[in-house]
């Protein structure tokens, strides 16, 4: 059928056609003239390369009989004749809708948009209230998506469901209030267009930067994105925050798991805004996170404690000390990565807090903090680290009011970990590492930073050299400690962090007295580094055969029996008794195969390991 109202405008997007002839026709009926589209003309290469090739080969010339064609296996709705009714059905709107999106599975979003005006032209036609058409055209949608299969359909319905949503913002959003949505991409598709047409530009862009929408729609990272929305709301959109404040009240009492943990995640996400919390009196808001805390499901007593951060730090002032600290010290021996890294982020809010009690976090954390800067968890590493070179920069005038302070000890029994964490396989480690050695650089008053960045940044044995000998002038005591700990990174499943332990101890020795060592510890690094001989990676034998020579050499001057064995499996010149004390000439490593992460990031390159 050719011409008339039937025939395609020319620029006019595909799928747009049946329903601009369908409310002329409905007009023409009512008597009214005929009207021009609704539709803006849209060019026909912007037409042209939403549409796949084979189905653009396919597409007829112009002035052809030009229609819609809906897919075989669903036949196209007939629709009817007369005169329509005053108003329309829910499931009649429904398929309205999906005839639609039949015929819009390859116009792309502009292509939707401009069906959508159409969509409304049509409702106008049949005189009645366009709002309550247009919620009752939603609610049709919502009742059928469930039953598309995630593909094409589904997508095209819920494209005009956005559409929708960006002309009449007020309209959806009534009808969207009382249905629990899915977290799919499409429903994640409706909840931009709402907040883009509500005048809210500044939180999509913010979920759009922090990866927001992608973890809204992930199975186990929907909460996350949650509390990204909840946070960007409170930032750029607190006009609605009241309200949803109050809507998610009665929900956090739902029987339903899923409707249940996001609106505890948008509660937490929520009491960031002090207007917003002050709705309900704190002793009720604390109570309720507390009984979070006590929950068996990790993940509630994740909220929880994000809401008792949240609540305590939103104000300059900590508050809720008694209840907010044991929460999150505690949190740091829990297995779930969310509550440790809740906890360690928490606490280091709480030290940036003037008058934050940096005394008792030194205290409390000195047994609890060290485990976490060698945990297997990249995230849980890097934030510990970073957590500990906080307390120290919030703490550096006082380190000096006493040798034996609690920090003080906690750097020194830190310092092994920091420095060998400057070859860790996480960048973040690594770069957490530096700033936080930096730190205690300057608090301490080591003079050591250039030494430390050179280590850090081009893996200097000079300079690590150089840092050994200062801290065994300055700390004698603790050499023993110092050793014992690398000893342990020798078992490492990191080639690299096995090789850097290896060069600290050789340095570490070839700095050290016999006053300094035990006989008992060297033996047990002549075996240590004796096994390292048969390690995989050459960089790591190479390394513990330095290494060994270095404690032969310190271990010989006691006439140590078993260094006379060791020195004939190294090959080590055969000294006699004449030469007791012989000088120890410094160890020279090979230079080191891995490529550390602050050089790499500098260079935009990536290196091995």
């Amino acid at each position: 059928m050719a011409g008339g109202v039937w025939g395609r405008p020319r620029g006019a997007p595909v799928g747009a056609l049946t329903l601009t002839a369908l409310a002329e026709g409905i007009r023409a009926r009512q008597g009214q003239p005929p009207g021009p589209p609704s539709t803006s003309p849209q060019p026909e290469s912007e037409l042209e390369s939403e549409v796949e090739p084979q189905r653009a080969a396919a597409s007829p010339t112009a002035g052809s009989e030009t229609f819609c064609r809906p897919p075989a296996q669903e036949p196209a709705p007939v629709i009817p004749h007369q005169t329509p009714q005053s108003s329309w059905e829910d499931g009649a709107l429904g398929d309205l809708a999906l005839y639609t999106a039949a015929c819009l599975e390859d116009a792309g979003f502009a292509g939707t948009q401009a069906t959508a005006l159409t969509l409304s032209s049509v409702l106008e036609a049949q005189g009645e209230r366009l709002e309550d058409q247009v919620r009752c055209l939603v609610r049709g949608l919502l009742a059928q998506v469930p039953s598309l299969a995630e593909g094409r359909r589904r997508r095209a319905v819920l494209r005009v469901l956005s559409a929708l949503a960006l002309e009449h913002p007020r309209d959806v959003v009534c009808a969207l209030l009382p249905c629990s949505l899915p977290p799919d991409r499409c429903t994640v598709e409706a909840l931009r267009a709402l907040l883009t047409g509500d005048g809210s530009r500044m939180v999509v862009t913010c979920m759009e930067q922090a990866g927001g929408w992608r973890r809204l729609v992930g199975a186990h990272t929907h909460l996350e994105g949650v509390l990204l929305l909840a946070s960007a709301m409170v930032a750029h959109a607190d006009h609605h925050l009241r309200g949803l404040f109050a809507d998610l009240l009665p929900r956090l009492h739902s029987t339903d798991d899923a409707q249940r943990l996001t609106a505890m995640a948008f509660f937490t996400g929520l009491l960031q805004s002090r207007p917003t919390a002050q709705l309900l009196r704190e002793e009720v808001i604390l109570e309720r996170l507390c009984t979070w805390q006590g929950d068996p499901e990790p993940t509630v007593r994740w909220l929880g404690l994000l809401g008792l951060g949240h609540l305590a730090l939103n104000r300059r002032k900590v508050r809720h000390m008694s209840t907010l600290l044991p929460a999150l010290l505690g949190a740091l021996g829990e297995g779930d990565t969310r509550l440790v890294g809740a906890a360690l982020g928490a606490l280091r809010r709480v030290l940036l807090r003037p008058q934050a009690p940096v005394h008792l976090l030194s205290a409390e954390l000195g047994p609890r903090l060290p485990p976490l800067l060698d945990d297997a968890r990249d995230s849980v590493r890097a934030s510990a680290v970073g957590l500990l070179g906080t307390l120290v920069r919030r703490a550096r005038g006082r380190l000096w009011v006493g040798p034996r302070g609690p920090l003080r000890k906690l750097v020194l029994r830190s310092l092994v970990p920091l420095l060998l964490r400057l070859h860790d396989p996480s960048r973040d480690a690594a770069e957490s590492s530096e700033w936080t050695l930096a730190r205690c650089d300057q608090a301490l008053r080591w003079g050591l930073l250039e030494e430390m960045v050179t280590v850090a940044h081009h893996n200097s044995p000079e300079a690590l050299s150089r840092i050994c000998q200062r801290l065994v002038q300055w700390y004698p005591s603790h050499v023993p400690s110092f050793l014992s700990q690398t000893q342990g990174y020798l078992r490492s499943p990191q080639d690299r962090l096995r090789r850097a332990a290896a060069v600290l101890i050789g340095f570490l020795v070839h700095h050290s007295s016999l006053s300094c060592v035990n006989q008992d510890l060297l033996d047990s690094l002549f075996q240590d580094l004796g096994q390292l001989q048969s390690d995989s990676e050459p960089s790591v034998v190479a390394a513990a055969q330095v290494s060994c020579q270095q404690v032969a050499l310190l271990a010989r001057t006691q006439h140590c029996p078993h260094c006379w064995r060791l020195l004939g499996l190294l090959r080590l010149p055969h000294l006699g008794q004449h030469h007791a004390h012989p000088a120890r000439l410094p160890p020279v490593y090979e230079d080191s195969p891995f490529q550390h992460w602050s050089l790499a990031g500098h260079w935009d390159c990536s290196g091995p390991g």
